[in-house]
């Protein structure tokens, strides 16, 4: 799962797949604004089956809390 974040965050970001660490913070470090943060969760909505409300994602600003919160979303839907 966390290969597919950072696969999709290097997609929407144009960064190598390797330049994205758990600790980058999607604004600071990859340059994503608020519209991009939406689309890419859209995309993550999209590509792992789940749904993600604007309350949690407005909280997540690094990948590893992206992924830490896909984990949960997606055990919890299991």
């Amino acid at each position: 799962m966390n290969e597919q974040l950072r696969a999709l965050l290097a997609a929407n970001c144009g960064l190598p797949y390797n330049a994205i660490t758990d600790d980058a913070n999607l604004s600071k470090d990859l340059g994503l604004d608020s519209l991009d943060t939406v689309d890419l969760v859209l995309q993550m909505e999209d590509l792992f089956h789940i749904s993600i409300p604007d309350e949690d994602y407005q909280q997540l600003q690094t990948v590893r809390q992206f992924s830490d919160y896909l984990k949960r979303k997606t055990v919890a839907q299991a």
